[in-house]
């Protein structure tokens, strides 16, 4: 089992996203310092960047390093698996997004039982939400069957008229050879429709299974969403969490 978080230094909305602080510390060490209360052996962080590299190294993590042209995190995260030693005893992969700091490790280890557990190629969590909550076009939702496969995934809400909805969680854990599969393929119709890279495996016969947590984890992309984030942390900090 492996758990990567792909830390690319460079960011469109947001400069130098990962070094942004979070009271004292960056926004990279944090989600680092979440991942790593899993406690699993193998975590690393993939980045492109020196800086990155010696904050984790300064907290004990691992670092490998990636070209700063790879196009998406998915890319990343597999770019990093190959160079972790001894890659062919290692059968799950976990991508969790390096803008994430108050990811819970639950949600990790909610991912890998369901890995184990189910036939699907790759798993990703949800959180059930009302309408209100997730009318920001940022938000994207996920069609579900019974059994939790995912059926499809959008930056709409669907189903159309519903007052509940699954917020889609942007990790994912991947069996490795569905990871490979993944990164081998094309970007396709619907993923460069919706901006939504899981559609590539939807649309190419692969499956997702949906693991539902509690919490919506904070994301950071935006200024505005770096300010909620500092506001988060000087009210837990204010409760002793």
């Amino acid at each position: 089992m492996a758990i990567i978080i792909p830390s690319r230094l460079s960011s469109t909305r947001l400069k130098q996203k990962p070094l942004q602080l979070i009271g004292s510390i960056t926004l990279i060490e944090r989600v680092f310092k979440q991942v790593n209360q899993a406690n699993l052996e193998h975590t690393y962080v993939a980045t492109d960047s020196e800086e990155i590299a010696k904050i984790i190294k300064k907290v004990g993590g691992k670092v490998i390093f990636t070209d700063s042209n790879i196009p998406t995190g998915t890319d990343r995260t597999y770019e990093a698996f190959k160079f972790i030693p001894n890659n062919q005893n290692i059968n799950y992969i976990v991508n969790v997004q390096g803008d994430m700091p108050f990811i819970e490790p639950s949600s990790i280890l909610k991912i890998i039982e369901y890995l184990k557990n189910s036939e699907y190629d790759i798993i990703t969590p949800v959180v059930k939400v009302y309408r209100e909550s997730v009318e920001a076009s940022s938000n994207v939702t996920v069609a579900v069957d019974s059994a939790g496969k995912a059926l499809y995934f959008s930056r709409s809400l669907i189903p159309n008229g519903a007052e509940e909805f699954l917020y889609h969680v942007g990790m994912y854990g991947f069996r490795k050879n569905a990871l490979e599969k993944f990164v081998s393929l094309k970007p396709t119709f619907l993923e460069k429709t919706e901006r939504l890279e899981q559609l590539r495996v939807l649309e190419n016969g692969m499956t997702i299974g949906t693991c539902l947590v509690e919490n919506i984890p904070i994301s950071i992309d935006t200024e505005e969403d770096l300010k909620k984030a500092v506001k988060f942390y000087e009210n837990i900090s204010k409760l002793g969490l």
